[in-house]
Protein backbone atom coordinates (compact mmCIF):
# COMPACT_ATOMS: atom_id res chain seq x y z
CA UNK A 1 0.00 0.00 0.00
CA UNK A 2 1.27 3.31 -0.73
CA UNK A 3 2.30 5.67 2.01
CA UNK A 4 -0.26 8.12 3.12
CA UNK A 5 -3.15 6.92 1.72
CA UNK A 6 -5.09 5.85 4.53
CA UNK A 7 -5.04 9.85 5.63
CA UNK A 8 -6.27 10.66 1.89
CA UNK A 9 -9.36 8.43 2.26
CA UNK A 10 -12.81 11.26 2.34
CA UNK A 11 -15.24 10.22 5.13
CA UNK A 12 -17.98 9.80 2.39
CA UNK A 13 -17.29 6.70 -0.06
CA UNK A 14 -18.33 7.10 -3.13
CA UNK A 15 -17.88 3.60 -4.57
CA UNK A 16 -20.75 2.48 -1.80
CA UNK A 17 -22.77 6.28 -2.02
CA UNK A 18 -23.19 6.55 -6.17
CA UNK A 19 -24.94 3.04 -6.25
CA UNK A 20 -27.30 3.80 -3.47
CA UNK A 21 -27.78 7.52 -5.01
CA UNK A 22 -28.69 5.59 -8.55
CA UNK A 23 -30.84 3.40 -6.83
CA UNK A 24 -32.83 6.06 -4.97
CA UNK A 25 -33.47 8.32 -8.08
CA UNK A 26 -35.23 5.54 -10.11
CA UNK A 27 -36.94 4.40 -6.80
CA UNK A 28 -37.97 8.14 -6.77
CA UNK A 29 -38.88 9.15 -10.22
CA UNK A 30 -40.72 5.27 -10.36
CA UNK A 31 -43.05 6.38 -7.07
CA UNK A 32 -43.50 10.19 -8.29
CA UNK A 33 -44.84 8.80 -11.83
CA UNK A 34 -47.15 6.34 -10.54
CA UNK A 35 -48.41 8.35 -7.51
CA UNK A 36 -48.80 11.83 -9.36
CA UNK A 37 -52.78 12.94 -10.40
CA UNK A 38 -52.73 11.94 -14.31
CA UNK A 39 -54.09 14.48 -16.32
CA UNK A 40 -56.86 13.42 -18.67
CA UNK A 41 -57.52 15.18 -21.77
CA UNK A 42 -60.67 14.60 -24.08
CA UNK A 43 -59.73 14.54 -27.44
CA UNK A 44 -62.37 15.08 -30.46
CA UNK A 45 -64.41 12.82 -31.30
CA UNK A 46 -64.71 11.85 -27.47
CA UNK A 47 -61.89 10.00 -27.06
CA UNK A 48 -60.31 10.47 -23.09
CA UNK A 49 -56.55 10.49 -22.87
CA UNK A 50 -54.92 9.98 -19.37
CA UNK A 51 -51.42 11.12 -19.35
CA UNK A 52 -48.95 10.78 -16.40
CA UNK A 53 -46.59 13.48 -15.57
CA UNK A 54 -43.11 13.68 -15.87
CA UNK A 55 -40.97 10.62 -17.66
CA UNK A 56 -42.10 7.11 -17.39
CA UNK A 57 -39.28 5.50 -15.37
CA UNK A 58 -38.26 2.89 -17.56
CA UNK A 59 -36.56 5.65 -19.58
CA UNK A 60 -34.93 7.09 -16.52
CA UNK A 61 -33.33 3.90 -15.01
CA UNK A 62 -32.46 3.46 -18.76
CA UNK A 63 -30.78 6.52 -18.94
CA UNK A 64 -29.55 7.06 -15.57
CA UNK A 65 -28.14 3.31 -15.95
CA UNK A 66 -26.71 3.63 -19.66
CA UNK A 67 -23.58 1.57 -19.30
CA UNK A 68 -25.30 -1.27 -18.18
CA UNK A 69 -27.28 -1.58 -21.75
CA UNK A 70 -24.29 -3.83 -22.88
CA UNK A 71 -25.37 -6.67 -20.24
CA UNK A 72 -29.02 -5.62 -20.52
CA UNK A 73 -29.76 -5.76 -24.47
CA UNK A 74 -29.25 -9.76 -24.12
CA UNK A 75 -31.31 -10.10 -21.27
CA UNK A 76 -34.05 -7.94 -23.17
CA UNK A 77 -33.70 -10.25 -26.21
CA UNK A 78 -33.87 -13.52 -24.37
CA UNK A 79 -36.68 -12.86 -21.37
CA UNK A 80 -38.79 -9.64 -21.89
CA UNK A 81 -40.79 -9.23 -25.29
CA UNK A 82 -41.68 -5.55 -25.81
CA UNK A 83 -45.03 -7.15 -25.83
CA UNK A 84 -44.80 -8.36 -22.55
CA UNK A 85 -46.87 -7.27 -19.59
CA UNK A 86 -44.34 -6.42 -17.27
CA UNK A 87 -41.56 -5.02 -20.08
CA UNK A 88 -41.01 -1.74 -18.30
CA UNK A 89 -40.62 -3.30 -14.53
CA UNK A 90 -38.48 -5.91 -16.00
CA UNK A 91 -36.45 -3.05 -17.28
CA UNK A 92 -36.76 -1.00 -14.74
CA UNK A 93 -35.45 -3.65 -12.47
CA UNK A 94 -32.86 -4.94 -15.17
CA UNK A 95 -31.54 -1.65 -15.24
CA UNK A 96 -30.76 -0.66 -11.74
CA UNK A 97 -29.79 -3.60 -10.50
CA UNK A 98 -27.27 -3.51 -13.24
CA UNK A 99 -26.06 -0.10 -12.70
CA UNK A 100 -24.74 -0.93 -9.69
CA UNK A 101 -21.74 -2.03 -10.55
CA UNK A 102 -21.06 1.05 -13.12
CA UNK A 103 -21.76 3.51 -10.59
CA UNK A 104 -19.75 1.50 -8.15
CA UNK A 105 -16.84 1.58 -10.40
CA UNK A 106 -17.77 5.45 -10.99
CA UNK A 107 -17.82 6.12 -7.50
CA UNK A 108 -14.24 4.37 -7.23
CA UNK A 109 -13.00 6.13 -9.72
CA UNK A 110 -14.05 9.47 -7.78
CA UNK A 111 -12.48 8.01 -4.48
CA UNK A 112 -9.24 7.21 -6.19
CA UNK A 113 -8.93 10.71 -7.46
CA UNK A 114 -9.66 12.40 -4.13
CA UNK A 115 -7.22 10.35 -2.15
CA UNK A 116 -4.77 11.01 -5.51
CA UNK A 117 -4.96 14.79 -5.26
CA UNK A 118 -5.21 14.62 -0.96
CA UNK A 119 -1.32 12.88 -0.72
CA UNK A 120 -0.23 13.09 -4.16
CA UNK A 121 -0.55 9.14 -4.81
CA UNK A 122 -3.50 6.85 -5.32
CA UNK A 123 -4.15 3.79 -4.73
CA UNK A 124 -2.73 0.74 -6.89
CA UNK A 125 -3.72 0.12 -10.29
CA UNK A 126 -6.30 -2.03 -11.47
CA UNK A 127 -6.72 -3.64 -14.78
CA UNK A 128 -10.60 -4.16 -14.51
CA UNK A 129 -11.30 -0.01 -13.53
CA UNK A 130 -9.16 1.23 -16.64
CA UNK A 131 -10.93 -1.52 -18.61
CA UNK A 132 -14.24 -0.60 -16.96
CA UNK A 133 -13.32 3.46 -17.36
CA UNK A 134 -12.75 2.25 -21.06
CA UNK A 135 -15.86 0.14 -21.67
CA UNK A 136 -17.85 3.33 -20.31
CA UNK A 137 -16.28 5.69 -22.63
CA UNK A 138 -16.45 3.99 -25.74
CA UNK A 139 -20.13 2.42 -24.55
CA UNK A 140 -21.41 5.94 -23.98
CA UNK A 141 -19.54 7.53 -27.38
CA UNK A 142 -21.27 4.78 -29.55
CA UNK A 143 -24.97 5.60 -27.49
CA UNK A 144 -23.80 9.38 -28.64
CA UNK A 145 -22.96 8.82 -31.86
CA UNK A 146 -26.48 6.53 -32.71
CA UNK A 147 -28.21 9.62 -30.98
CA UNK A 148 -26.91 12.68 -33.25
CA UNK A 149 -27.15 10.19 -36.68
CA UNK A 150 -30.72 8.62 -35.78
CA UNK A 151 -32.06 11.20 -33.39
CA UNK A 152 -35.90 9.06 -33.43
CA UNK A 153 -34.21 6.20 -32.25
CA UNK A 154 -34.54 7.50 -28.54
CA UNK A 155 -37.51 8.78 -27.03
CA UNK A 156 -35.96 12.16 -25.50
CA UNK A 157 -33.04 14.25 -24.39
CA UNK A 158 -32.87 11.93 -21.36
CA UNK A 159 -30.64 9.15 -23.29
CA UNK A 160 -27.98 12.51 -24.54
CA UNK A 161 -27.88 14.13 -21.55
CA UNK A 162 -26.68 10.64 -19.88
CA UNK A 163 -24.66 10.07 -22.53
CA UNK A 164 -22.90 12.84 -22.61
CA UNK A 165 -22.10 12.55 -18.71
CA UNK A 166 -20.97 9.01 -18.81
CA UNK A 167 -18.51 9.83 -21.91
CA UNK A 168 -17.02 12.79 -19.75
CA UNK A 169 -16.92 10.09 -16.89
CA UNK A 170 -16.09 7.44 -18.53
CA UNK A 171 -12.90 9.33 -20.90
CA UNK A 172 -11.91 10.53 -17.79
CA UNK A 173 -11.60 7.90 -15.84
CA UNK A 174 -9.29 5.72 -18.26
CA UNK A 175 -7.19 9.05 -18.97
CA UNK A 176 -6.66 9.53 -14.97
CA UNK A 177 -5.92 5.55 -15.26
CA UNK A 178 -3.68 5.79 -17.74
CA UNK A 179 -1.97 8.34 -15.72
CA UNK A 180 -2.24 6.38 -12.28
CA UNK A 181 -0.57 3.35 -14.22
CA UNK A 182 2.77 5.65 -15.34
CA UNK A 183 2.67 6.91 -11.81
CA UNK A 184 2.49 3.84 -10.34
CA UNK A 185 5.98 2.23 -8.63
CA UNK A 186 6.60 -0.78 -10.05
CA UNK A 187 9.31 -3.46 -9.08
CA UNK A 188 12.70 -3.33 -10.52
CA UNK A 189 14.10 -5.74 -12.86
CA UNK A 190 16.23 -8.34 -12.02
CA UNK A 191 19.15 -6.27 -12.99
CA UNK A 192 18.60 -4.10 -10.48
CA UNK A 193 18.85 -6.62 -8.41
CA UNK A 194 22.40 -7.86 -8.76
Amino acid sequence: MVEGLKAGRPLVKFRRALPVAALLFVVASTYRYYHAVPRTLLLPGGVTFVSHPGTPPATVATATNLPAIIFAAPFEMIFNSPQSRYHDVFRIVEFSLLGVIFWFAAGRFIDDVIAWRAVRSGSRWRLSDCLMAALVAAEATVVLAIFMLKPGIFPNTWFLISAVGWAMLGYSAFFFRILQYRAYPRARGRQDQD
